[in-house]
């Protein structure tokens, strides 16, 4: 069959599309790339322990800006001392993270924490041989994140933490570019355990319709749903489900009751979150100022 002159036209640019959109990712992954541990060889196993617990001990804080800088610095002391110490790496990508997310608000320097958070993670995930071998082969870290198990969870989770953070607030090319990398790291965490970080996968499924031209917004609401009867008392997803679905929706009694619940709530109704549900409860509070903004 002849194609017309408006098909062929038309095919080529949807070949175009796919291309740019392919490369349209904004950075190279690199999960290849491990830092040089020369260094690391003339440390002490006593002090790296040290240093660990130095970190750990200012983690127990980081519910104030200060302190939370503070434990990122020494997080990053620490890993530059244990650099192949997987649990250490994904810890500090969740350190960048919760600096980026909490407490950092020049979009330039919070750019930047996503970054190293999410470099952090990749060289975690490129400590695992066999998704060394896979991503060497295919270049494909959908493929390859497959072949990490429960106990790389924390690097799989905050690696597409940081990604979509990342991503967020660049151009549409790029946040489609990078769309289903992140899906696939979150899909993974889901499949390994779903009440992982307090039902993360599912609130990472709530939020993805309501960033994406012609979200499913019924979608959305499910997995928002399923986040809070999984980890009730997890804050993040309510303020979530209120700035991302309800505004969308238009939804302005599931704006309110979310970010109610999080106001009347002590944020340390679960100790080992009471930091991050502080910022949380604070981000809520400047929410419902602004309720009829969202809701004219």
């Amino acid at each position: 069959m002849k194609r017309t002159s408006h098909q062929i036209a038309l095919l080529l640019l949807l070949i175009v599309f796919s291309l740019t959109l392919i490369s349209c990712a904004g950075r190279t992954g690199v999960f290849l790339e491990q830092r040089e541990s020369t260094k690391s060889l003339d440390v002490a196993v006593e002090k790296k322990v040290a240093l660990r617990a130095a970190a750990d001990a200012l983690w127990e804080q980081r519910g104030t800006p200060a302190k939370a800088r503070e434990m990122l610095a020494a997080y990053i002391i620490a890993s530059e001392a244990d650099p192949t110490n997987v649990g250490l790496l994904g810890r500090l990508s969740r350190a960048y993270y919760l600096v980026a997310n909490y407490v950092e608000t020049d979009p330039a320097k919070k750019d930047e924490l996503f970054t190293k958070g999410l470099e952090t993670g990749e060289r975690a995930l490129g400590l695992y041989p066999e998704f060394r071998r896979i991503y060497q082969e295919t270049k494909d870290e959908k493929k390859a994140i497959q072949a990490v198990g429960l106990e790389g969870i924390d690097a799989i989770y905050w690696t597409g933490a940081n990604l979509g953070k990342w991503a967020a607030e660049k151009s549409l090319l790029v946040r489609l570019g990078n769309k289903s990398k992140v899906e696939a790291y979150n899909q993974r965490v889901m499949d390994l355990d779903r009440l992982y970080f307090y039902g993360a996968a599912d609130r990472f499924f709530g939020a993805l319709p309501t960033r994406i031209p012609g979200g499913d917004l019924n979608l959305s609401k499910h997995h928002f749903e399923k986040s809070i009867e999984i980890a009730p008392n997890y804050f993040g997803t309510r303020t979530l489900m209120a700035e991302y679905y309800a505004t969308k929706a238009q939804d302005r009694d599931t704006f309110v009751k979310q970010l109610q619940y999080v106001i009347d709530t002590p944020y340390d109704i679960v100790p080992d979150i009471a930091p991050e549900n502080k910022y949380e409860q604070e981000h809520a509070k400047k929410l419902m100022e602004r309720v009829d903004e969202f809701f004219k």
